[in-house]
């Protein structure tokens, strides 16, 4: 039986999933990268002895499985950016203290890690970490609210 998660629980996870998925879209873009890379090394060769070529078009293939995977990677995009937009908009609504707020944007807009934050916001890592736990709390009213 799945437990359920605490509203603070799906408030992070809410806020973490733009990571997730921008590693996604880069670990897309890496592959469509080695892709590439794999058929500029390939040359047709006009000389010499004519070899036997399988039925299969394997430049083709890979072509297409590269279209493929940049739309799939251009979708990916359009659905990040929604959902930075999202995200932004839920911290403005209910995270009131604006360094609370930059946090935030820095923590999980710009993925860097609470102890970078700190350093960046110049205060403690203590600090950090109350005024994040603090402003989590505050975007965890929106799941709060969805539950009723």
């Amino acid at each position: 039986m799945k437990k359920e998660k605490s509203p603070y629980d799906q408030a992070i996870h809410y806020l973490i999933q733009l990571e997730y998925i921008d590693d996604m879209i880069n670990e897309k873009k890496d592959i469509i990268e080695s892709m590439r890379s794999s058929i500029t090394g390939t040359s047709a060769s006009v000389e010499g002895e004519r070899v036997q070529t399988s039925p299969k078009d394997r430049l083709g293939e890979t072509c297409v499985k590269i279209v493929d995977l940049c739309t799939q990677m251009q979708d990916d995009i359009d659905n990040l950016l929604e959902m930075k937009a999202e995200v932004i908009q839920t911290i403005d609504q209910y995270v009131t203290d604006l360094k609370a707020r930059k946090l935030l944007y820095l923590r999980y807009i710009k993925y860097m890690s609470i102890e970078t934050v700190a350093h960046e916001m110049r205060m403690s890592r203590a600090t950090a970490y109350k005024m994040h736990k603090a402003a989590v709390t505050s975007i965890s009213q929106k799941f709060q609210c969805e539950k009723k």
